[in-house]
């Protein structure tokens, strides 16, 4: 494995340092000339150039890459073959710390990651992971080590996430094709400690529900402190991974939110089929991180429906779709010039119209006390929550009919119940309360009071396994389970008669009365 010096060219990048190697190739930083930007050069080892397999999966990564649109993906500039036949890839070069770094350090200080800190990191990596699987592209080796966080003036906190690494990333719509490299059916690839169960048990049953499962491990981790099994050996995480349930979130951080618990463990399902879809996750995500900021919706990058691996669910609720790119306030889909002038000239009339009432209500009403408190609306932009600079809201006259008297009883709004749509596959199950009773049969859709706590449920089928389901009581969800078919019971074997005992017949002891002739004694 020959490293690059300092000062040592291939092709139009100088080497200026190695940032770091692995056991497929080394990362440097770069100078391209004649513009003399800053890259980061990745380069493949030269002992591995003869294999086709890995030549095939290093330049997978730009074919990936490639695909992708987002402000989370590191761009690749450039990839190919140097003069000398060195395989190379050409990225955007990062400042920023790696989320393992991050955690490490907050845990030499003995802290945890804040809740909000948590759900924006997870709602930004939700998001574009979406994206990615709305591509057909899975990434399969999410961890902290490839996560960056970077400064973003336009995230709250000003950090934004960058996902790295997509040397191990799987196109659904390679395998089809002649002649398509294929990845051996029991390959292990992955890093053991965010590894889904199919994945620890061979790579052909992997799909995007893998990195649903490894969004789960980096969350469990970043709220606890630990990722959720440890062990000795890869082997015993790995068993863990496939027989073992982990320690409930909120046993490890009580503080961390019942909703949030709860949503890490569903993504932690052992059975793909029961996890969320990636899309769906981000929702979630995006919801609790409204809530916590208690600001307005949160934007999503649009997810074409329908395509790649995963539909885009949307769930309703506080969530919103954009397309990337486009600025804030922007409808989808194009409007026509004209259209567009004269609606932009209706909005300056009335724009004039409004500024006229307003000059007039503030000469006539008078101004508002200084103890009153305007709560500044919070938006989101490309998975970044932050407050909005509002003006406070104009004096209004009220008429003396509509004076709310000292002594009347204030009136308290009516509570919005929590929705929740249940389904199953096959329908027609029963679901069960903790306390056994009936709500009715899937498709089912049930309205309750908002509360605290999970609730228990439970869908019983003849023919199926009885499946459980928690659902916290203050969030609405939709849910469609997949039942588990019962095995046929065994047959009975055929009932043989058995045969007759045959006993040899009793001798009698004989009787005086049973002799031929009397006798005399």
């Amino acid at each position: 494995m020959a490293t690059l010096q300092a000062g040592q060219t291939l092709g139009v990048y100088r080497i200026v340092r190695l940032l770091g190697a692995g056991g497929f190739g080394a990362v440097y930083e770069a100078r391209q000339a004649p513009l003399d930007r800053q890259v980061a050069l990745k380069v493949l080892h030269r002992e591995l150039l003869q294999h086709r397999e890995v030549m095939a999966r290093f330049f997978n990564e730009a074919k990936a890459l490639s695909r992708l649109v987002h402000p989370s993906i590191v761009q690749v500039s450039d990839f190919g073959h140097a003069p000398d036949g060195t395989a190379y890839l050409v990225m955007e070069y990062l400042h920023g710390q790696s989320l393992s770094s991050r955690l490490g350090q907050l845990a030499a200080r003995g802290q945890r990651m804040p809740v909000q800190s948590v759900l924006q990191v997870g709602f930004q990596l939700a998001d574009v992971l979406s994206v990615a699987h709305a591509q057909g592209v899975i990434h399969r080796d999410l961890k902290p080590d490839n996560l960056m966080l970077v400064a973003d003036a336009l995230v709250p906190e000003g950090e934004r996430v960058k996902v790295l690494d997509f040397g191990i990333a799987k196109l659904t719509d390679e395998g089809e094709r002649p002649g398509a490299l294929r990845t051996a059916t029991q390959a292990v690839m992955g890093s053991p400690s965010y590894m889904s169960p199919e994945q620890c048990a061979g790579a052909g049953r992997v799909d995007a529900r893998t990195d649903v499962y490894a969004l789960g491990c980096i969350l469990y981790a970043m709220l606890t402190g630990r990722p959720p099994f440890v062990g000795e050996g890869i082997g015993e995480i790995l068993g863990q991974h496939q027989f073992k349930d982990p320690l409930p979130v909120q046993e490890l951080a009580p503080k961390v939110p019942t909703a949030l618990a709860a949503l890490v463990h569903r993504l932690l399902t052992k059975d793909k089929t029961q996890r969320p879809w990636m899309n769906e996750a981000a929702n979630e995500l995006g919801t609790l991180l409204s809530k916590q900021t208690g600001g307005g919706p949160v934007v999503r990058s649009k997810v074409a429906e329908g395509a790649g691996v995963e539909a885009a669910h949307s769930s309703g609720g506080t969530i919103q779709l954009s397309t990337l790119g486009q600025s804030l306030g922007q409808k989808q889909g194009s409007t026509p010039l004209w259209r567009r002038t004269k609606r932009a000239v209706g909005v300056l009339v009335g724009a004039v119209s409004l500024a006229g009432v307003v000059l007039w209500t503030l000469r006539t009403v008078p101004a508002p006390t200084p103890s009153a408190q305007v709560q500044k609306p919070v938006v989101a932009l490309a998975g970044a929550a932050f407050p909005l600079a509002v003006p406070p809201p104009l004096p209004v006259a009220v008429p003396p009919s509509s004076v709310v008297s000292p002594s009347s009883q204030p009136v308290s709004p009516p509570l919005v119940p929590v929705v929740w749509s249940l389904d199953s596959l096959p329908g027609g199950a029963t679901v069960l309360d903790a306390q056994g009773r009936s709500l009715g049969l899937t498709p089912l859709r049930v309205e309750r009071p908002p509360g605290t706590g999970i609730a228990v449920l439970r869908l019983r089928k003849p023919g199926y396994a009885e499946t459980p389901l928690s659902l916290p009581q203050d969030t609405d969800q939709t849910h469609q389970l997949r039942l588990r078919p019962l095995p046929p019971p065994a047959a009975s074997p055929p009932l043989v008669p058995k045969p007759p005992v045959l006993r040899a017949p009793t001798q009698k002891k004989p009787t005086q009365d049973d002799l031929p002739f009397p006798f005399e004694k």
